[in-house]
């Protein structure tokens, strides 16, 4: 599928998730990720930090293919991959002493969740 992508950070993560899907590495998942962020930016999801405290423990994988917002907050530690964060989110994140990484790092991970 051919896209026509203007932003810097979307055409990495494609770029990365459509040579993660054809390997052996969770493969499924990363073609469901490609999917979830090669949709337009205005319907992508969005995620806030009381769903992420929720849905995960410390140590934890997450990816959200989309924006993370800053409603709630972390009480433990999880490496975790955006498209984008707010402002908030991101010092919030910090504080929680939560590890803020790259996509391309991520798809080598083990154990990793979704969250839309």
């Amino acid at each position: 599928m051919k896209l026509n992508v203007e932003n810097r950070d979307v055409k990495e993560w494609l770029d990365v998730l459509s040579l993660a899907a054809k390997e052996k590495h969770y493969a499924g998942l990363w073609k469901k990720v490609h999917y979830e962020v090669a949709i337009p930016s205005r319907i992508r999801s969005t995620v806030n930090l009381y769903k992420i405290n929720k849905l995960t423990k410390d140590g934890d994988n997450v990816i959200v293919p989309g924006k993370v917002l800053s409603v709630g907050s972390m009480d433990h530690k999880v490496n975790i991959s955006a498209i984008s964060y707010s402002i908030a989110a991101r010092s919030a994140l910090m504080d929680a002493k939560c590890n803020i990484v790259e996509i391309k790092d991520m798809v080598k991970m083990n154990k990793i969740n979704l969250i839309i």
